[in-house]
């Protein structure tokens, strides 16, 4: 095969074939093969080393008479990752101090006119000296010529010239097969193919640095710890899964475009096993908090704002927040009376009864009921979901409620049952809603100085015979949605600075034809007290009981009228009413 080459010769010529012993049935033979390995320097032989660890404890060389003549050799020895895999190629290693070669970086190193040394000083090496190999493709990928048809002249000799050719078997049963990432049982032979076109090509991987790695772990941490733990499930996986393929693409594009091998493993891994983390961490902390707010809010919600909670529970960890709400309090006129005149069954049939009605309306506007106070009733909005018509939802609520009364009276009227009568007070502002409580028990409640007004608001009722009481900073909102008509301006127990209020008696467009006839004269009447001419004001309150037949308002501006016309007020008399009472 030497002298049939030796006319157009190639590069090199490596014999991927241990010729370890004499041939002693053709001892001629090998004398021949010793003259024409002499006769041209392009022939590279092979031979291989036994070694413990990085320790090499014999050499394996060629038979004496053909190893006296070489002038270029190269070990074939394979060196195999720890999962069987071959991946890499170690280049030179040092016996007694001396480098040796391996056999395809000596056929590249005569195609290239260096030194081996050189050779692989051009490309990237890890610290033990190994070149990761940037396979071309899967096994035969290059172009295998049958030896039998270059001798007998059907494959032309001189087509081989200027090339490096490598000698070796791809017969399964010479077990010189390697598993690759690119196939599993590439020919030794093709794999020393590969190492020559990485030093030709000089397209050798470059292996990236822990530092890289340890990089890609810590920002996949951090954006499974910053980003995806704060969003839904499907945005997080979403995010996650642009996040993986957009490393993913930029590992591929490295290795093919800068022959950079990115770790793909530990990065992916972080990512996937951060996102499976919190998509666990959620399904149990998620059950639990929906089994917490059902718990919770069952009896105090609607069952379609029960819903809303159960689907975003973390709606519950934003309470606290200081906004603004509307809060509602309710109670029975003279509760006491009627349960001195009933048995304790009797009184709690007829409050469950009232309290179920009142509780369903709340329900209808979506409001929250924060407790039952014997049989008063104190509810929210605005404080778990935002509401941004809070104070409409409130006055409408209030005035459900007491058509919802007249409703279940007439149904005790039926039953030869005490009639109920309620005073409702409706305050909106600045509160705040959160768990109160002790460590046994806690509640979702408001708290503020506005919830009190409220409170206060429902008792004030009492004094000017009304049934729903609204603050100015409500009837700010709400104006031009409900018809009411002022009372006064009174300063309640525990405030020290007045505060306007309204009556609220209907929904705009609502009152009816008596009260709009009414309503004028009454609020004239108002003006007239105001301005201290208590006896016209009084005929003008006493010209709405007749239009309106009665009129609790009204009678207690006449009586207090009749009061200042007897004692005239101070000269500093601000108008203010004080309500004395809770």
């Amino acid at each position: 095969l030497i002298e049939k080459l030796a006319a157009r010769p190639p590069k090199a010529l490596a014999f991927d074939v241990l010729f370890l012993e004499p041939f002693t049935a053709d001892l001629e033979g090998d004398k021949m093969l010793a003259r024409a390995t002499k006769a041209h320097p392009w022939v590279v032989h092979s031979y291989f080393f036994q070694n413990e660890g990085e320790k090499i404890v014999q050499v394996q060389l060629p038979f004496p008479s053909l190893l006296n003549v070489v002038e270029h050799a190269g070990y074939v020895n394979a060196f195999i990752d720890e999962d069987g895999v071959l991946r890499s190629a170690r280049g030179q290693v040092k016996v007694q101090d001396q480098d040796i070669s391996l056999l395809s970086v000596e056929a590249a190193s005569l195609y290239l006119g260096k030194e081996p040394g050189e050779v692989l000083k051009m490309i990237p090496q890890d610290a033990k000296g190994r070149m990761v190999l940037n396979f071309v493709g899967k096994d035969y990928t290059f172009p295998y010529i049958s030896y039998a048809d270059v001798l007998s002249g059907k494959y032309p000799a001189k087509d081989l010239a200027g090339k490096v050719l490598l000698v070796g078997s791809s017969a399964t049963g010479t077990f010189d097969h390697y598993p690759t990432p690119t196939s599993s049982f590439m020919p030794g032979v093709e794999f020393h193919a590969n190492v020559i076109d990485n030093l030709i090509r000089l397209n050798a991987l470059r292996m990236g640095k822990l530092t890289w790695t340890f990089a890609a772990i810590a920002f996949f941490g951090l954006l499974a710890g910053l980003l995806l733990v704060r969003a839904s499930a499907w945005a997080g996986a979403l995010w996650a899964l642009l996040a993986g393929g957009a490393y993913t693409a930029a590992a591929q594009w490295l290795f093919v475009n800068r022959q950079l091998v990115i770790d793909m493993a530990g990065p992916l891994l972080t990512l996937i096993s951060a996102y499976g983390a919190i998509v666990v961490y959620r399904f149990f902390t998620e059950e639990r908090e929906k089994r917490m707010v059902k718990s919770f809010f069952s009896q105090q919600v609607s069952g379609e704002l029960l819903d809303v909670l159960m689907d975003n529970p973390e709606i519950l960890k934003k309470a606290g927040e200081r906004r603004e709400m509307t809060v509602f309090f309710s109670d029975v006129a003279g509760f006491t009376s009627i349960s001195e005149r009933l048995q304790p069954e009797e009184l709690v049939e007829l409050l469950n009864e009232y309290l179920t009605s009142m509780t369903e309306v709340i329900f209808q506007n979506g409001g929250y009921v924060d407790k039952y106070m014997g049989d008063g009733i104190m509810a929210f909005w605005n404080g778990l979901l935002k509401q941004p018509d809070h104070a409409e939802r409130a006055c409408r609520c209030a005035l459900q409620s007491a058509a919802k009364l007249n409703e279940l009276n007439d149904k005790l009227k039926q039953r030869s049952l005490i009639e109920l009568s309620a005073r409702i007070g409706v305050n909106t502002g600045a509160m705040a809603a959160g768990y109160m409580g002790s460590i046994q028990k806690k509640q979702f409640t408001v708290m503020g100085d506005n919830v009190n007004l409220g409170s206060r608001l429902e008792g004030a009722n009492k004094a000017f015979g009304s049934s729903i009481m609204i603050s100015e900073f409500t009837y700010e909102i709400v104006q031009d949605k409900f018809e009411v008509r002022y009372l006064d301006r009174i300063r309640v127990p525990g405030k020290a600075k007045p505060v306007k209020v309204y009556e609220l008696l209907a929904e705009k467009g609502g009152l009816d034809p008596v009260w709009q006839k009414a309503q004028p004269m009454y609020h004239e009447g108002i003006r007239l007290f105001t301005e201290k001419q208590f006896e016209s004001a009084k005929k003008k309150f006493l010209e709405v009981i007749q239009i309106l037949g009665q009129d609790k308002a009204s009678m207690a501006y006449i009586q207090r009228a009749e009061t200042f016309m007897e004692t005239p007020p101070a000269q500093n008399w601000d108008g203010v009413f004080e309500v004395k009472s809770k």
